[in-house]
């Protein structure tokens, strides 16, 4: 059955590029940029499901795709805006020789700098944010998540990477978009949008560690259609640098909304969000060598920043999660200097 499901999966692909092509001349029109991006996910598409394919053949599982057919959306990012704002968040190679941080972790608020291995306290590079550039158009927010490096022996970006949306402003995330494995361009495969139908995450006090509390997380997968859709690519000019682009319908078109981001290779058990809801800071352990639970323990290989706002003023606000100084204004990386290592 699954042959035959390929089967027609890739025929309903071709009769659609076939059209598409079919209906622009070469001659005397240029295709414009929607239907070079919907080819272009039309043939990633045809690709993945290729792999995907091959993988069951050799009996492995394929984790990523959750429907036979992926949805065709109708919007798609445009040129990445300049950045309005930059999320700075603590440098944790600073001190990565010496197997431990100086800052940034903070177990009973949910802010983790953790981008080591358990116990061993094995720095990775590829899951140290130290910021996010965020940036909006009329149809999407986007973010771009600089990391300190790649994996130092696959020379790629190993982990989950995410922007988590808090629309209540209360602290409580309500919506969180995942990719793993991102490709060189915009693409909604081996992309993931997880909410939280029942409210919980977070637990009782959001932000603040509820130990004891078994909630279920983000507990549904948000099915990308038409204008609600998210896309991520790798950065063009940073290949440590991974970029979302989030429709404002996607969103529900708010006005406001507090956002962090992500990079987990660690538990990555989003329904058990917030992570330190579901340990004790003693079972979690610390990146702090003065600490008494160092080192890490089971809250291991993650990292996060606190919040930025969007659509009001942060400068003496409240908001549980929120950061509590204003970052700098942005500042480019230079295009002409190689990725962190």
């Amino acid at each position: 059955m699954k042959k035959v499901a390929r089967f027609f999966r890739i025929t309903l692909i071709s009769l659609i590029l076939i059209q598409l092509l079919a209906c622009t001349s070469d001659s005397e029109q240029d295709v414009s940029a929607e239907e070079t991006l919907l080819a272009v996910y039309l043939q990633q598409t045809l690709t993945a499901d290729n792999s995907n394919g091959s993988s069951e053949n050799e009996g492995s599982q394929h984790t990523t795709s959750t429907s036979e057919l992926e949805p065709i959306p109708s919007t798609f990012p445009d040129e990445m805006p300049d950045p309005v704002r930059t999320l700075a968040d603590s440098d944790s190679s600073a001190r990565a020789s010496e197997c431990r941080v100086l800052s940034g972790d903070n177990f009973l608020d949910n802010h983790y700098e953790r981008p080591f291995t358990s116990q061993e306290m094995i720095y990775q590079p590829d899951l140290d944010i130290f910021s996010v550039d965020f940036a909006y158009d009329d149809e999407f927010f986007y973010f771009t998540i600089n990391l300190n490096g790649l994996d130092e022996e696959t020379g790629k970006l190993l982990g989950t990477y995410g922007i988590e949306f808090d629309r209540s402003l209360k602290g409580r995330g309500d919506l969180l978009v995942l990719v793993e494995n991102p490709i060189k361009e915009w693409s909604i495969i081996n992309v993931i949008v997880l909410v939280d139908e029942n409210r919980d995450v977070g637990g009782p006090h959001p932000i603040v560690a509820d130990v004891g509390f078994n909630g279920s997380g983000y507990d549904e997968e948000f099915t990308l259609e038409g204008e609600k859709v998210a896309f991520t690519r790798l950065s063009p000019e940073y290949e440590d640098s991974v970029q979302f682009a989030v429709s404002r319908a996607l969103l529900g078109n708010p006005e406001k909304f507090l956002w962090g981001a992500w990079a987990d290779n660690g538990l990555k058990n989003f329904g058990n969000y917030d992570y330190n809801d579901s340990m004790a800071f003693s079972e979690a352990g610390s990146p702090f060598r003065d600490n008494e639970y160092y080192p890490i323990k089971s809250l291991y290989s993650l990292d996060n920043t606190c919040r930025l706002s969007y659509g009001f003023e942060q400068i003496g606000a409240s908001n549980p999660g929120i950061c509590k100084s204003v970052p700098p204004p942005p500042e480019p990386r230079e295009t002409d200097t190689p990725p962190n290592t």
